[in-house]
């Protein structure tokens, strides 16, 4: 008997932090799922671990198979604590893309809140609600909804970005919706607008404008603020800042479908510098100093003026230089693809190394 016990023990599998495995759903109570995952005891989704995939838990029934990972391999009860956030998300964005298409409600849980908005999290994916798109209630005190569930429509999906955006005005405030809706198909590319910023996110800030007394907000994508390089938005502009917009188009979801939400440009109200700029470079000869912007495959990239870079390739980069992103660097312009918009630069050294083309 004791032999017995014995092989069946060593058929159970030794969890450890960080383990991916197949479970089996076994019960769902009380706000706990437990699953059979070949262990010496049942596995656990618990506490924080549910209520992200909250909504992906209720789709599940006793007997499917679902992938978790291991969180704490045994706490004191001696059960592991499972986290099943990967299934949830990857359930999470096809139901969030269908909810887009559908116009359908979901149900997010506020994390928490912000000047630019409110931080929501659905089946472990998180979003984010501008303050433009929250409803006058809880504009009042956005504060108090922190850990409570909403219910929201999805105004932007993109799982490549890792980007959902959603609007609770849409659906406490349906009327003024459509009145908004109905003022964006007056608006066409290239409409030039003043705005107010109402929210900053790390993938651009979001503008109010206004279109025949209808306020409308749109998205001004990191790449859209400014000529130069803009790794951080909060440093481009701050909430209630006036700025000057040009619609380029609607935002889409990540099947190439309209979102309904304005696609605007702040930098293309401004003159491109990179032509002007240009002009004071002479291929060759000129020596210039550069910030090293970003160290890629290719090569060092390096801002030789206001929004104007090149490229440094590593065949023109000596052995035993150590370059940065952010370090300062004198390079000569090599030349100029104004075509391409494309710069190449060389490295100015002391002496030419061997094998320096």
């Amino acid at each position: 008997m004791g032999q017995l016990l014995a092989q069946q023990q060593t058929k159970l599998q030794i969890l450890t932090s960080g383990q991916v495995l197949d479970g089996r759903v076994l019960e769902i109570r009380n706000k706990v799922l437990i699953l059979d995952v070949g262990a010496k005891s049942e596995g656990l989704v618990a506490d924080r671990e549910f209520e992200n995939a909250a909504s992906f838990i209720s789709t599940l029934k006793t007997g499917d198979m679902v992938q978790a990972v291991v969180v704490v391999p045994e706490t004191s009860s001696g059960q592991p604590l499972l986290s099943v956030g990967k299934a949830a998300a990857e359930s999470g964005w096809k139901r969030l893309e269908q909810a887009f298409r559908d116009k359908a409600e979901v149900d997010v849980r506020v994390e928490g809140s912000s000047r630019g908005g409110l931080s929501v999290v659905f089946d472990g994916i998180y979003g984010f609600v501008p303050t433009s798109q929250t409803g006058s209630e809880i504009a009042k005190n956005p504060q108090v909804y922190t850990g409570k569930t909403i219910k929201v429509k999805v105004s932007e999906v993109n799982k490549a970005e890792e980007r959902a955006v959603f609007s609770e005005r849409a659906i406490s405030e349906a009327g003024l919706v459509a009145r908004q809706e109905e003022a964006l198909k007056g608006i066409k590319e290239g409409e030039k607008f003043s705005g107010r910023v109402v929210g900053i996110v790390n993938f651009g800030v979001f503008v109010q404008i206004l279109k025949n007394g209808v306020q409308l907000d749109g998205l001004v994508h990191l790449s859209e603020i400014s000529w130069g390089k803009t790794p951080d938005p909060t440093k481009a502009l701050s909430i209630g800042e006036k700025v000057e917009v040009v619609v380029i188009g609607t935002s889409s979801s990540s099947k190439g479908e309209s979102t309904g939400r304005l696609a605007l440009s702040v930098k293309r109200t401004q003159e491109d510098p990179w032509e002007k700029q240009v002009e004071k470079f002479t291929p060759d000869q000129q020596v210039v100093k550069g910030m090293i912007t970003k160290m890629s495959d290719a090569g060092a990239f390096i801002e030789v003026a206001p929004g104007v870079e090149g490229l440094l390739r590593f065949n023109k980069i000596p052995d035993g230089a150590s370059l940065k992103e952010g370090a300062q660097v004198d390079v000569f312009i090599e030349e100029i693809d104004r075509k391409n918009k494309k710069i190449a630069l060389g490295m100015v050294l002391k002496a030419k190394p061997v094998g320096y083309k």
